[in-house]
């Protein structure tokens, strides 16, 4: 939806934005930074960082968790908050930070080869070895 607002934050809101415009569906994503920052796959939607306004980003602090990306935290609560890559003008955001309701819905699963052994991927979503845009 284009002109929908959007409001997300961390657990202890020392990280807080809204975002005006549009978001990508979902995309679960089961590759091994995701699987290692969060504990299992992720499911990041994504908009271009001009439409992100923030509230409050006072814990928010980044790692370059690769040559290509860094990813965004809370450093008080501990949330992953954001994918980014480098050179990209778009900012993946976890979508479970999203207030209800988000009208959002899942697309796909991304690098299905790393999902780890003690869960299945049973949805009925497009599964791809990569990324794929």
């Amino acid at each position: 939806m284009k002109n929908k607002t959007y409001f997300a934050s961390c657990l202890c809101k020392g990280v807080s934005l809204s975002i005006k415009g549009e978001l990508r569906s979902v995309i679960n994503c089961h590759c091994i930074s995701c699987l290692k920052t969060h504990g299992n796959y992720a499911a990041y939607t994504a908009t271009n960082e001009k439409n992100i306004h923030y509230i409050s980003k006072k814990t928010l602090k980044w790692y370059n968790s690769s040559t290509f990306a860094k990813r965004g935290f809370c450093f008080k609560c501990g949330s992953s908050i954001f994918f980014k890559r480098k050179k990209s003008d778009h900012l993946s955001i976890s979508a479970g930070l999203f207030k209800k309701p988000t009208n959002l819905s899942t697309s796909a699963n991304i690098y299905v080869e790393n999902k780890r052994d003690y869960y299945e991927i049973k949805d009925k979503y497009p599964k791809y070895k990569r990324y794929f845009k």
